[in-house]
């Protein structure tokens, strides 16, 4: 609840001091990536600086990693209860911290922490955020408890007095295969809070300590009020979803996969999300999250889509609640590893995104409802995470993260954009190729827009990147290696949006003769003609958490992009034909998804044999298509006569007397309001290698399937959901249910 306030607070200096300490805060970021020389870090911007209050509390966090701004009170609150009295928090302090049972996703976030002393009292906090990818234990993938991840550290003093300890300092970056790299990184945390701190204190100077304690009472209590107010003004109601991955059997190396459910209940001013029924912690593998890695993740979901314009601290997430069930796999137990959590994350994520994007709709806040921003029609074959060494015999302990080149979720009234970024860093990039290549021992073919790579609808998902690139100089690399599952990740569509692109291949290739090849002038740029003309991929048996990557062997690999919005047969034909031209969309998708056929000039779409193909997908639909119910309707009679709140793109509650019922825009009544709609719509079950054309490498069945949902009445696709057969018995799921009461009784008070 909010904080009793300590004294009134002048308006015009606290919008100043918020806007200042914001500014300080990216000051402070910046720091950290001109002293790093971690490309994730430096380019990709997986960093963050943040404040807090004496008790660790969050007053501001700023536009670096979210996830560690979700996650640092939990470690600012840990350092003040272990080490107030043994060893002492004195001015001058710094801690590094690093333990994901504490706060963070794994021991590569790493955080270093700073009190903050104005004349000789404790008056605020500063925190700096890292991600670095060598920690001294084993290499990425293969741990199978925490215990073997290297470097973990509840709290330790690395800077006392304003000194750097060297014992404590060595003691850390020493464990490590690149000694120099990782110091790099723990010394631009703490050049960042130092500039933070000095920074803050000027602040001090200028209005005076008791003003600037209760400046950051008001900005929690400010973010507080904000949400509350902003989730008073959304629907009551219940969202699912549901959301799959895959992890790696620790007895057969095969591929199992997992599910993260979220129900999200919002009633007055407070939201719920309860994961139960979500899947139990993966033993012996790393694809685990703990429950503070958990608690960041909810920030970063609702920072993201629904507090968006709210200061983001600690206030804002007052008003929720979350159920985690202990010993699942994203509340597990120690010593489970958790290396893997991030990728936990990408499922809870959008489980989180796709409830709040539902309850914006019915909300009629349409500018804020995106599909998913993270998609991908499978995992699997070589990672991002390497080890060896690079030509000049460097250690390589790190990771390539083309992955921030992510497409974003198509839009209500507008396509996704293509490799936007990650949702999680709004300052966050993608690394140019140049400074991979001076990195790493790969030499670029190609990095392109990855055709397909988005999921298609009225409104198409944005495509991620792929890239094909070539080991050279390197007798020794290695990288993570994940069984293929075929299980679509990341992604829901939004109402008959489809939740993933089906375009990319991840695999190793060998090709005998590459270097002749390129000495005549050749060079793969296209994923199709990789597979036609220069090598088979190489499937590693028995499921390796690493393999090889011997010299010369090439590797292809494709980002995720944005889930679709909407039917795909009502996107405009000329954008599927502009798209095609351009290499975004194949010709099988626009023929099998969005039903355009080409005019004979190859420039324009043939509008006849369009709205023929268009029709004909429809007809299917209808003839393939059954209800779970049985029925096609669970009312007998009656025609609404009123729509009372369209909480979906094509259906809306809609009054029949003193009846409400669910009905489409063709006026196809589908059940009453209190039902799930999707028991009454025709159900159609797609084997995902039926519509992408294509088996996944290893050439093994796919693990989940789409099921379409499609109106009785009009044939219009409502909604595509993802589902796993091994993981449930296949029932609808209940993605909304609304509290009918507040909800019509708002809607009759507009007018209907």
């Amino acid at each position: 609840m909010l904080k009793e306030e300590t004294m009134q607070v002048d308006p015009i200096k606290y919008e100043m001091f918020l806007h200042r300490l914001w500014a300080i805060g990216e000051e402070g970021r910046m720091t950290i990536q001109r002293v790093s020389a971690s490309p994730i870090v430096a380019q990709g911007g997986e960093c963050i600086s943040g404040f807090y209050d004496p008790q660790g509390t969050q007053v501001l966090s700023c536009s670096g990693h979210l996830r560690f701004a979700g996650a640092t009170s939990m470690a600012v609150k840990k350092i003040i209860e272990l080490f107030s009295e043994n060893p002492g928090i004195r001015d001058g302090d710094q801690f590094f911290q690093n333990d994901p049972y504490v706060a963070g996703a794994h021991v590569y976030d790493r955080l270093v922490i700073k009190p903050i002393f104005y004349r000789g009292r404790l008056l605020a906090w500063v925190a700096t955020g890292i991600h670095t990818a060598d920690t001294g234990g084993v290499l990425r993938g293969a741990a199978t408890q925490i215990h073997e991840e290297g470097v973990r550290l509840a709290g330790l003093k690395v800077v006392e007095d304003g000194r750097l300890r060297e014992d404590t300092f060595r003691a850390i970056v020493d464990q490590c295969r690149d000694p120099g790299y990782v110091a790099l990184d723990l010394n631009s945390c703490i050049a960042a809070n130092n500039v933070c701190a000095r920074r803050y204190l000027q602040i001090v100077e200028k209005y005076g300590a008791e003003f600037v304690e209760a400046a950051g009472t008001k900005t929690i209590q400010d973010s507080e009020a904000m949400a509350r107010a902003k989730l008073e003004a959304m629907p009551n109601g219940t969202w699912a979803a549901r959301h799959y991955g895959v992890a790696r059997d620790k007895e057969t190396g095969e591929a199992i996969p997992f599910q993260v459910v979220c129900t999200m209940t919002k009633q007055g001013d407070e939201l719920t999300l309860d994961f139960t029924g979500t899947s139990r912690e993966m033993a012996g593998t790393t694809m685990n999250s703990t429950l503070p890695c958990t608690v960041a993740q909810v920030s970063v979901a609702l920072t993201a889509t629904l507090f968006w314009d709210i200061p983001w601290c600690d206030g804002k997430l007052a008003p929720v609640k979350f159920i985690a069930p202990e010993g699942s796999i994203i509340n597990c137990r120690f010593p489970a590893a958790t290396g893997g959590a991030p990728e936990v994350g990408q499922q809870l994520l959008p489980a989180i995104c796709e409830c709040v994007a539902k309850m914006l709709y019915a909300a009629g806040r349409y500018q804020d409802v995106a599909a998913s921003l993270h998609a991908r029609w499978y995992s699997g074959g070589p990672g991002a995470f390497y080890g060896g060494h690079g030509r000049q015999g460097i250690p390589v302990p790190q990771g390539i993260y083309d992955s921030h080149g992510a497409g974003f979720g198509a839009k209500p009234d507008q396509d996704g954009v293509n490799t936007a970024g990650r949702m999680h860093i709004p300052s966050g990039g993608i690394a140019d190729v140049e400074r991979t290549e001076m990195h790493y021992p790969i030499v670029y073919f190609t990095r392109n827009h990855c055709t397909d790579g988005g999921g298609c609808g009225k409104f198409s998902g944005g495509a991620g990147s792929y890239r094909i690139y070539m080991v050279y100089g390197s007798q020794d690399l290695s990288v993570d290696y994940k069984p293929y599952g075929g299980v679509p990740e990341g992604g829901y569509g939004l109402f008959g949006g489809q939740p993933s692109g089906t375009g990319g291949v991840r695999a190793l290739f060998k090709c005998p003769d590459v270097m002749k090849k390129l000495q005549a002038g050749d060079y793969p740029t296209t994923t199709d003609e990789l597979e036609a003309s220069w090598g088979q991929a190489v499937v590693s048996k028995g499921g390796p958490t690493r393999i090889p990557l011997p010299e010369f062997s090439l590797v292809a690999d494709f980002v995720s992009g944005g889930g679709g919005y909407g039917d795909p047969l009502e996107r405009d034909p000329h954008k599927v034909v502009r798209e095609l031209r351009d290499g975004l969309v194949s010709a099988h998708a626009a023929a099998n998804y969005y039903g355009v056929a080409l005019h004979p000039d190859g420039r324009n779409p043939d509008e006849s044999a369009t709205q023929r193909r268009r029709q004909a997908l429809r007809q299917e639909r209808l003839a393939q298509g059954k209800p779970h119910s049985g029925s096609t309707s669970s009312v007998p009679r009656g025609r609404p006569t009123r729509s009372l709140l369209k909480f979906h793109e094509y259906l809306a509650i809609a009054a029949d007397g003193g009846a409400l019922l669910v009905c489409c825009r063709c006026g196809h009544v589908l059940c009453q309001a209190g039902e799930n709609y999707k028991d009454y719509a025709l159900r159609r079950q797609r084997d995902i290698e039926e519509l992408t054309g294509r088996r996944l490498p290893h050439g093994q069945p796919y693990l989940a399937v789409w099921q379409e949902y499609i109106c009785p009445g009009c044939a219009t696709l409502l909604q595509v959901d993802v589902w796993c057969p091994s993981l449930g018995d296949g029932a609808p799921l209940w993605d909304t249910r609304l509290d009918l009461g507040k909800t019509v009784s708002a809607s009759r008070g507009k007018g209907g």
